[in-house]
């Protein structure tokens, strides 16, 4: 599947961003001409793929954009870019913006962690540092994100903000997935991450890469946020969750065409930019009833959660220490890893998942 093409202007989805945003931006509409207001000027189109099948974790960029523009930039997406083509969907989806097939991409920011001038982006999602929403939205709000945000320029893109993402917990096929031991020969599906891919052979795992929706019945694990799990209909092969490992957030990085951005005014590529950054706390919002809706899905339908303890927790931090090891060998991502270790220190990690009190579920955990 290529693609599916979903006109934004106009759309209720865009709603939410343009109420996140009303109390911030200023109001005002489009510009009229020097003759004296008779007409507005026409909105610049610009298109973006997406390998997610919805927008709802973008629409608060979009409303932003569309805002804060005053209706002259408008974003038409694409949903599902290279959907079930392959493991590289993210990598064929800026592939497509550096050709000039699309003008935007929103992609997980792993996409450039095997990126030579990028691989300072791979802070994001070191192993067991970014461990719940509260930790991910405080990282996007500091300088450190700004700067990876720059460090994905080149090679025809030019970053333009970074979205949170859902977190991404493990799933292991008969037991569980507690500590290192349990990760020892299993193959492991992962997606498009060499620092995932380092962890799980960190932990004695086997990765190997799956396409956006493919199959994971095969494996012996895999990694996914809970949303799609269910909206994947991954619980029906009867792996179980990990209730309280997170291994890492999957942000969402948007970027743009250079060569498209040369079409706009100065004005206008700050607008892309400005709506990245005011549509974090919105994105945030949409994940968390997101990951609360589809845990009380998963429930209903007999999700198994269970929780490792607090030394097979110890036990998985001391076993990727050669991860942050490798990271740190580059300079840029060692000063993002001691940004965001700085960051979040103090900061709960996420609650335990657990089926109790969900309505409709008998005998929950």
């Amino acid at each position: 599947m290529r693609a599916r093409r979903r006109a934004m202007s106009g759309s209720p989805a865009v709603i939410l961003g343009l109420t996140l945003l009303a109390a911030t931006a200023c109001s005002g509409s489009a510009a009229a001409d020097k003759a004296g207001g008779q007409s507005a000027a026409k909105p610049v189109l610009l298109t973006l793929e997406t390998t997610f099948g919805t927008t709802e974790d973008m629409d608060a960029f979009l409303g932003n954009v569309q805002m804060l523009s005053h209706d002259t930039l408008r974003i038409q997406v694409e949903t599902d870019a290279h959907h079930e083509e392959g493991p590289d969907f993210d990598e064929q989806t800026l592939l497509d913006v550096k050709r000039g097939r699309a003008d935007l991409a929103a992609v997980g920011s792993r996409a450039f962690d095997a990126t030579a001038d990028a691989r300072s982006v791979g802070a994001l999602t070191t192993p067991f540092l970014i461990t719940s929403y509260d930790a991910q939205d405080k990282v996007l709000a500091a300088p450190a994100a700004r700067r990876m945000v720059r460090a994905m320029d080149g090679d025809g893109l030019t970053g333009i903000g970074l979205l949170p993402g859902g977190l991404r917990r493990p799933f292991g096929a008969r037991t569980p997935l507690l500590g290192p031991a349990d990760y020892q020969g299993r193959t492991f599906g992962v997606q498009e991450s060499k620092v995932a891919e380092s962890t799980l052979r960190a932990l004695g795992a086997k990765p190997d890469r799956f396409a956006a929706g493919g199959a994971v019945d095969a494996y012996g694990g895999y990694e996914q946020q809970l949303p799609s799990v269910a909206g994947n209909e991954y619980d029906k092969n009867g792996m179980i969750a990990t209730a309280n490992v997170v291994l890492w957030p999957r942000p969402v990085a948007i970027v743009a065409s250079t060569a498209a951005l040369k079409r706009l005014t100065q004005e206008q590529r700050s607008v892309l930019r400005k709506a990245a950054q005011l549509a974090v706390p919105g994105s945030a919002a949409v994940l968390r009833a997101h990951e609360k809706e589809a845990r009380d899905n998963l429930c209903r339908r007999g999700q198994k959660f269970v929780a490792a303890s607090s030394g097979q927790l110890a036990a998985l931090r001391k076993a990727v220490q050669p991860v942050y090891d490798q990271l740190a060998r580059d300079g840029q991502t060692e000063a993002n890893l001691d940004d965001i270790t700085a960051l979040v220190k103090g900061v709960p990690p996420e609650p335990a998942v657990s089926c109790k009190g969900t309505s409709g579920v008998a005998n929950s955990q």
